[in-house]
C-alpha cells in the first residue's frame, strides 16, 4: 500500500523533532553538576529534604537564565502547587525514591509547567521535569479542581493533576510515575509544542492516565498507563502531527485511547488490552463542527481482550485514518466496529485470529 502523503511528512517531521528533543535533553544533562563538562554554566541547587515550598523557592533562585533544581531520594510533601512559569529550568530526582506528595487536603496538582493564570500569561520554554515519583493522594482530596469547584475563577480552571503542562514548548518529561491524582495523571493543554514525553507510568488516576489538549508536534514514547478509572490515553481536542509509540494501556476503566478531534498523528508498536469498554475510540466532538479525527496512522497495533470492540471508528466523518501491520483479536464485542463501511483503510488486512 502506498503512503498517503500526509503520512510521509509526518514521520519525517517527528523523527527530526524527536532528535532535536534528544539533543536539549542532552545539554540539560550536561549542565546539571555531574561531572560532564557544562558547556552551559547552568547553576545547580541540591535539596537533600525539604517540602513543596522549599523546592518552589529553589526554583526562584535560580539565575534569569534558569538551572537546575536536584532532589534526594526522600518524600517530598506538596501543600500547594510546584509551578515552573520561567524558562530553562530542570527539576530533577534520583528516580523512585524520590517522592512528590501532595498532602491531604490541598486540592492541587502537584507541578505546574507554564502560567497558572487563565488564558495563560506566557509560553514557557525549554523546561526538563524527571527522574521521580508523583503520588497525588486522592481519597484526601475533596475537589478536582484546584482550590474548589471548577472554573469558578483563579486557580480552579486548573484540574488536580500530577503534572499540568499549560501552554509550553520544548519540555521534556522523563522518568516519571504520577499515580493517585484526584484529576489526571499528566495532563497537556492550552497550546503545547514539541513536547516529548518518555517512560511515563501512570495508573490509579481518578479520571485519565495522560490527557492531551491542543497539543501539536510532540511525541510520547515508552508510556505505560494502566489501572486509571477512566481512559490510558485521552487526546480530545486538537491532538495535531504527534507520534506515540512503544507504549502499552492496559485494565484502564473505559478505553486504552479515546480520541476527538486528533488529526495526521502517527501510532506506531502500541499494545491496548484489557479495557472496560473499547480499546481505541475514534469519534468526533458532535456539538463541534470540524472535530472529527482524520488521517491518523496506525502501525503495529496489538488490540485484544477488552470488554466491547477492539477498535470502533463512531462517526462517518472520522475519514483517512489507515491502518497496517496489525493485529485485533478476542475482544468481547466485536474486534473492529465502524459506523460506515471503509472508515478505516486499511481494516480488511488485519489479523483477527
Amino acid at each position: 500500500m502506498n503512503l498517503p502523503a500526509f503520512a510521509v511528512l509526518n514521520r519525517f517531521t517527528v523523527c527530526c523533532f524527536s532528535a532535536a528533543l534528544v539533543a536539549f535533553s542532552v545539554r540539560s544533562v550536561e549542565g546539571s553538576g555531574n561531572g560532564v563538562a557544562d558547556r552551559e554554566d547552568r547553576k545547580t541547587v541540591y535539596l537533600d529534604r525539604g517540602d513543596g515550598r522549599a523546592i518552589q523557592g529553589a526554583i526562584a533562585a535560580l539565575p534569569e537564565g534558569g538551572g537546575v533544581v536536584v532532589l534526594g531520594p526522600t518524600l517530598f510533601p506538596v501543600s500547594e502547587a510546584i509551578v515552573i512559569d520561567r524558562d530553562g529550568v530542570e527539576l530533577r530526582g534520583m528516580g523512585r525514591e524520590t517522592i512528590l506528595r501532595l498532602t491531604d487536603g490541598a486540592n492541587s496538582s502537584v507541578i505546574v509547567i507554564g502560567s497558572t493564570a487563565t488564558p495563560v500569561a506566557r509560553i514557557v520554554r525549554n523546561i526538563a521535569v524527571g527522574h521521580l515519583v508523583i503520588d497525588g493522594n486522592r481519597g484526601a482530596q475533596q475537589f478536582k479542581c484546584s482550590g474548589g469547584p471548577c472554573d469558578s475563577g483563579g486557580l480552579s480552571f486548573i484540574r488536580n493533576n500530577g503534572v499540568t503542562v499549560r501552554g509550553a514548548e520544548e519540555v521534556v518529561l522523563t522518568n516519571l510515575s504520577t499515580h493517585n491524582c484526584r484529576s489526571g495523571g499528566v495532563v497537556l493543554e492550552k497550546v503545547c509544542r514539541r513536547i516529548h514525553v518518555v517512560d511515563l507510568e501512570s495508573y490509579n488516576n481518578e479520571f485519565d492516565g495522560l490527557a492531551c489538549y491542543e497539543t501539536e508536534d510532540s511525541v510520547f514514547d515508552q508510556l505505560q498507563l494502566h489501572h486509571n478509572r477512566s481512559a490510558g490515553l485521552s487526546i480530545d481536542w486538537k491532538f495535531n502531527r504527534n507520534l506515540v509509540l512503544d507504549s502499552t494501556f492496559t485494565r484502564n476503566g473505559s478505553q486504552g485511547i479515546f480520541m476527538r478531534d486528533s488529526n495526521a498523528n502517527t501510532f506506531r508498536n502500541l499494545y491496548l488490552r484489557d479495557n472496560g469498554e473499547q480499546g481505541l475510540f475514534v469519534a468526533e466532538t458532535r456539538e463541534i463542527p470540524g472535530s472529527a479525527c482524520r488521517e491518523n496512522r496506525f502501525e503495529r497495533m496489538t488490540i485484544t481482550g477488552n470488554q466491547t470492540q477492539g477498535i470502533r471508528v463512531n462517526d462517518a466523518s472520522c475519514t483517512g485514518n489507515v491502518i497496517v501491520d496489525s493485529r485485533i483479536a478476542g475482544n468481547a464485542a466485536e474486534n473492529v466496529s465502524l459506523a460506515e463501511p471503509g472508515l478505516l483503510i486499511g481494516a480488511e488486512t488485519v489479523r483477527q485470529d
